[in-house]
């Protein structure tokens, strides 16, 4: 075993030693920066007005803005918050780290076994590994890292990387600490904070955390003590449960968003709360002085939570236009950040880059800031941000994400990397809810990731897929394995299965889909509500009718009350049918029932279309 526990075993001889060599004596470190790493969580790309919200307010990012690096293209290692901290913390992927779902506030559990087993599909071509629940103490941290260098060490906010108190931060670098468990948010963000464990203490009644942290934060800044510091301020907003403070409340229900994009009163005081809590963390660097030799680093853990089923106020608690999707899925909404750095003497003027940049890459970044050598036995996935931040360019072919976990109709289970403006995510279950295995994007012309060029460049899928597949196959401890309950047979045709559980899929012949059985159903569908047509093709001999069933949010399931019948002709020519219907929330599932016989139904065709006649979806069968 090595790393931190080796070296914190070292002798006081050998600890002298490593700082002359590394030129990171206690005296030198004196003249070195201080490192402020702020943290949000859940805050999405679009949630502030320097990243263009015409609602919430944001004041203190906008100040900040004003003397840092603004990145477009930054994402977080993960679209959840466990592995992306432990990604900051280690500077490695979560295919590496292990962690790689959010189960940082869950129990060890023994004889935990490797591969989810229980619910993989016969579908899935793969076995995918189980997440660990803590960031392991054998990884030597970045907190380390800066402790062993001379500097003093602090923890203040959500901490989200196992339970057990051995995980905690206090083992794995940081002097100075006040976090609660379990922590993926606070039970309440007002005092008294019913926290089960950890080093939180209460406030006077009704005090708000993110106040609370920062005057924490402002305590261990302004310690007497002539190292300088490494200090983590990451706050628990803006996760659940959705709190805030009552008098912002009011004043955003009376100014909403004139775009109407973004609709929660409660989430928008949240993001204040903590915008005027790291304001005054700015102030006090600003009157101390302490300013002009402190770095700046600012981001969030993963995209805004822009679920249907997670409110606040009876709205998705935010929207992260104009990306797809949020926190938990492999779409640009799920890990695309807000992210600055302010370096001064360096990089301390208004800037925006565009260069793509990863949260593994902070570690390696403020080590070389701050003269810190890493240590040679640590794995670092990311790469040093210095050159970049002195005006250069920065040398990088892709970033990456792996995501093995199945969040439904939020995202599949999958990987993605993104090598320039191309995209391409890899689907590890395919199924009628997402029945494409790779997805190629160009984010210059389709942020939203709404037109799947795979068909159309497949050199370049091969070409990344490759790359894909070489990242977690190599990085992962435990890497996806075959299924040996893998039933291609069953995998959908065109986005289409067979209407009942054990009917097999269509096949496409001869730039048709083919149906032999009951009939066809799909859930790879836009997230639309109102009024839509299903416009279709089709011949066939059998004789029955054709029943058309629709299933919206608000009922899942296929029924009667939300079907419509018509009969067929049979003959040997084409046959377009519209079927109108309208949905109160958004559609979930179309099926089609073709009774009467054993006969092939013949689509040529299937379009689903807005009231206004817009293309919503178009399958294609050659």
């Amino acid at each position: 075993m090595m790393k931190a526990r080796l070296i914190n075993r070292w002798s006081s001889a050998a600890v002298s030693t490593l700082f002359a060599v590394t030129g990171c004596a206690a005296g030198a470190a004196e003249n070195r920066p201080n490192v402020l790493f702020f943290l949000v969580d859940d805050l999405g790309w679009s949630d502030s007005s320097v990243y263009g919200s015409t609602f919430y307010r944001t004041p203190s990012m906008e100040r900040l803005a004003r003397s840092s690096i603004r990145f477009t293209n930054a994402y977080s290692a993960s679209p959840l918050c466990s592995p992306s901290r432990a990604s900051i913390m280690s500077g490695q992927y979560p295919a590496r780290h292990g962690m790689t779902t959010a189960w940082g506030h869950t129990s060890v559990k023994p004889n935990e076994p490797d591969y989810d087993l229980e619910r993989v599909p016969v579908t899935s071509e793969v076995l995918l590994p189980m997440s660990r629940r803590f960031l392991a103490r054998e990884q030597y941290t970045m907190a380390e890292a800066f402790r062993d260098a001379g500097y003093r060490t602090g923890f203040v906010g959500k901490w989200h990387m196992g339970l057990d108190p051995q995980y905690w931060p206090e083992e794995q670098g940081f002097e100075f600490t006040f976090h609660g468990a379990p922590d993926p948010g606070p039970a309440s963000y007002f005092s008294p904070y019913p926290f089960r464990a950890g080093t939180v203490t209460d406030g006077p009644e009704g005090e708000h955390i993110a106040d609370r942290a920062a005057r924490e934060a402002i305590g261990f800044m302004g310690r007497d003590d002539d190292r300088p510091f490494f200090l983590c301020l990451w706050f628990w907003s803006v996760h659940t449960p959705f709190q805030a403070k009552p008098e912002l409340v009011e004043y955003y229900k009376k100014h909403p968003d004139p775009r109407g994009i973004q609709k929660s009163p409660t989430y928008a005081a949240m993001v204040e709360a903590f915008d005027t809590a790291l304001g005054s963390v700015l102030d006090y660097l600003e009157e101390s002085g302490l300013d002009k030799n402190t770095v700046i680093v600012f981001t969030s853990d993963n995209g805004g939570v822009d679920l249907k089923t997670v409110k606040a106020d009876g709205e998705k608690a935010t929207c992260n236009a104009p990306f797809k999707s949020g926190k938990g899925s492999l779409w640009e909404g799920g890990s695309r950040v807000p992210a600055m750095i302010r370096w001064p003497g360096v990089a301390d003027q208004e800037q925006v880059s565009e260069a793509v940049i990863s949260g593994i890459d902070y570690y390696p970044t403020l080590l070389e800031i701050c003269g810190i050598q890493p240590n040679p036995e640590q794995v670092i996935d990311g790469i040093s941000l210095v050159s970049l931040l002195k005006g250069n360019g920065l040398d990088r072919d892709a970033v990456y994400c792996f995501f093995p976990h199945n969040f439904s109709e939020r995202s599949p289970p999958g990987a993605w990397v993104r090598q320039g403006n191309w995209k391409l995510t890899e689907v590890f279950y395919v199924s009628d809810l997402h029945p494409e295995k790779y997805i190629l994007t160009d984010l210059e012309n389709d942020i939203g990731e709404m037109v799947n060029l795979a068909g159309k460049y497949p050199e370049r899928v091969e070409l990344m897929a490759g790359m894909l597949r070489k990242h977690y196959m190599t990085l992962c401890e435990r890497p996806p394995m075959p299924n040996p309950k893998f039933n291609a047979s069953l995998l959908p045709t065109a986005g289409w299965i067979g209407a009942a559980r054990n009917d097999l899929p269509p096949k496409l012949t001869d730039g048709m889909l083919q149906v032999s059985t009951q009939g066809i159903s799909t859930r790879a569908l836009p997230r639309q509500s109102g009024v839509m047509t299903l416009r279709f093709s089709l011949k066939t001999d059998r004789k029955g009718p054709l029943r058309m069933f629709w299933s919206d949010r608000n009922n899942w399931q296929f029924s009667a009350d939300r079907s419509s019948t018509q009969d067929l002709s049979t003959n040997d020519r084409f046959q377009t049918l519209e079927k109108y219907f309208e949905t109160s929330d958004e559609l979930i599932g179309i099926r089609l029932d073709v009774n009467g016989g054993t006969q092939p139904v013949w689509f040529k065709s299937i379009e689903l279309l807005s009231e206004d006649g817009k293309i919503l979806k178009q399958w294609s069968f050659e």
